[in-house]
């Protein structure tokens, strides 16, 4: 970056000649050349932290999807934000009596094990949005409560997979129960033509999707995808015991 600064052999030869050596200038061109711009058009940038205004017009307004009403687009976006939120969860960690208060993390590994069963570590970090050695530490505060312990992959007895305690699977049942008593209430008025429709179509729904994205959702969440032996009842809310 050049600067207006006088050399000492300038100065040198200004004193010979008589004139007085002009004063050393440390102010770079292009940021003089950038301030005399500045003065001359009056324009200051803007902060980058500067808010944005927009003016409350219907456009700016409304969403992209569901503005016409609540499609099925709309539908399971809003039960899967709800259902995710951390208003939820929380409410459900608290409701469900989860012997780690406030360890959010310990008790979406404890949900994810209920609906998947023993599972890879990687499969848990992915499914809770962590990172393997945090998940690490997860496991080890959830077995320092007696709710998990370690089990060898069955399939080639080498890889170590996460499971569930005798103490782990109460637990998640009353998880699971404490979650399921809201869909219950929701369809309890339905007739039974209804639930089994609805559960037929659902299930058709996660299967089909689930071609379309390569196997991804099935990867993701795990668990027993075999035809089930019986509907779901919502009246029968705690999960059947071994």
């Amino acid at each position: 970056m050049r600067s207006q600064t006088l050399s000492p052999c300038s100065a040198f030869r200004c004193s010979r000649l008589g004139r007085p050596a002009s004063p050393v200038l440390r102010l770079p061109i292009w940021s003089a050349a950038r301030a005399m711009h500045l003065r001359k058009n009056r324009e200051m940038p803007r902060p980058a932290s500067a808010p944005v205004r927009l003016e409350p017009t219907a456009t700016a307004m409304k969403p992209v999807v569901g503005d016409g009403g609540l499609d099925a687009r709309a539908a399971m976006q809003a039960i899967i934000t709800w259902a995710s939120s951390m208003t939820r969860r929380e409410d459900l960690l608290a409701r469900s009596d989860f012997p780690l208060p406030g360890d959010m993390l310990a008790f979406l590994v404890v949900n994810q094990l209920a609906y998947r069963g023993a599972s890879r570590p990687t499969e848990l970090a992915d499914a809770v949005h962590t990172g393997r050695s945090n998940l690490s530490k997860v496991v080890r505060r959830l077995e320092e409560a007696g709710l998990v312990g370690r089990v060898a992959n069955p399939a080639d007895g080498r890889e170590t997979m996460i499971g569930m305690t005798s103490a782990g699977r109460e637990v998640a049942a009353r998880i699971v129960a404490t979650s399921d008593n809201n869909l219950a209430d929701a369809v309890a008025d339905w007739p039974q033509s209804d639930r089994s429709l609805f559960e037929e179509l659902l299930v058709r729904l996660v299967r089909s999707l689930d071609d379309s994205v390569g196997g991804e959702i099935r990867r993701v969440a795990g668990g027993t995808w075999t035809d089930s032996a019986s509907p779901w009842d919502p009246k029968r809310t705690q999960p059947t015991e071994d």
